[in-house]
Parts: C-alpha cells; sequence; structure tokens
C-alpha cells in the first residue's frame, strides 16, 4: 500500500510539474501576446496624428483613408505604394505613420504587402461605413 501512494505521488509531482514546465510558459507566451497586440489608437502627437500598426510579416504597410483617395483606389482604381508609407524603424513590427490631418472624421485602413490585405485598425473600436464597407474611424478635433 505504501509503495503504490508513493507511486501516486510521484506521478501527481510529474503531472504538475509538466503542467508548469510546458503549459504554463505556453500560457504565458499568449498571454504576452495578447498584451503586446494592444497599440493605442490613433492620437494626436507633435506633428500630426500617430497611427500604429503591428504587422510583424509584413514587408510593407501604407495607410489608406478618405484623406488620400484611399490610396490612389478611389481615383484610378490602382493602388499607389508611395501614399502613406508607414514605418518599422526598429524591426519590431510595429508600422507608425504621423499623419497631418485637420479637423473632420475620416474613415482608414491597414494596407499590408502593396493591397494584399486590408485590414481595420484592431487598437480602434470606431468605424464607419463607405460604400458598404466598413472602416476604422477617426474624428480630428
Amino acid at each position: 500500500m505504501t509503495g503504490k501512494l508513493s507511486h501516486r505521488i510521484v506521478r501527481s509531482a510529474v503531472a504538475v510539474f509538466t503542467v508548469f514546465v510546458l503549459i504554463l510558459p505556453a500560457g504565458g507566451c499568449l498571454f504576452w501576446r495578447v498584451i503586446r497586440n494592444r497599440m493605442p489608437a490613433p492620437h494626436p502627437v507633435k506633428g500630426g496624428i500617430l497611427f500604429q500598426y503591428e504587422a510583424p510579416s509584413a514587408r510593407y504597410v501604407n495607410l489608406a483613408g478618405n484623406f488620400n483617395t484611399w490610396c490612389g483606389t478611389e481615383g484610378s482604381g490602382r493602388f499607389d505604394a508611395t501614399i502613406d508609407p508607414m514605418s518599422d524603424e526598429d524591426g519590431d513590427g510595429i508600422w507608425t505613420i504621423v499623419k497631418t490631418l485637420r479637423p473632420g472624421r475620416y474613415q482608414y485602413k491597414y494596407v499590408i504587402d502593396h493591397g494584399a490585405r486590408w485590414e481595420r485598425d484592431p487598437s480602434n473600436p470606431d468605424t464607419g461605413e463607405e460604400g458598404g464597407i466598413t472602416n476604422s474611424l477617426i474624428i480630428v478635433k
């Protein structure tokens, strides 16, 4: 009986150890990633409005909106990568741009890899609709 009890205690200890060594760090990484992804919504800084978007695997990110003819797609129908490109200066996957905007309501999206994906701003819950498409919305006062 004592041998069986010792065996159960050892198995329980191994199970607890496995949880702490293997599962908890994975959960901790997931928890850290959720926190890390919470970028601040666009906000005023010196020189304009700071837009930030986390896209670690992106090669290019542009800021498109009704303030720049949606990077040319509204006018010519063709995406123009030279309009409001964002930069990832330190290579951490956080793309930024400071955009000068006059007071008003603006809809925008982030364009990843020259139009491969158009994404709403996950850090900004405010949305607007244009042409049946839901976009992120910022109101500049």
